[in-house]
């Protein structure tokens, strides 16, 4: 987990099970709208979760091209 008041927008986060999720903007009322693709997938998908719910899933910041492959280097 990382710490809820630490998410930026623009920002990439790595979740438990391989996912990226992008943080497009942190909404007045707590809720973070996001993107977020499987670890070797190009197509980005939609998705809002509220801040403290984001940062339970998040492990750390990653870059947006971040593969399963580029933490085995």
């Amino acid at each position: 987990m990382i710490d809820p008041e630490s998410i930026q927008a623009g920002q990439c986060y790595l979740t438990g099970d391989a996912h990226v999720r992008r943080v497009v903007r942190i909404m007045p009322d707590g809720r973070v709208q996001y993107e977020w693709r499987g670890g070797n997938r190009r197509k980005w998908k939609p998705g809002i979760l509220d801040q403290r719910e984001f940062a339970l899933a998040a492990e750390r910041s990653v870059p947006s091209d971040w593969t399963p492959e580029s933490d085995e280097e």
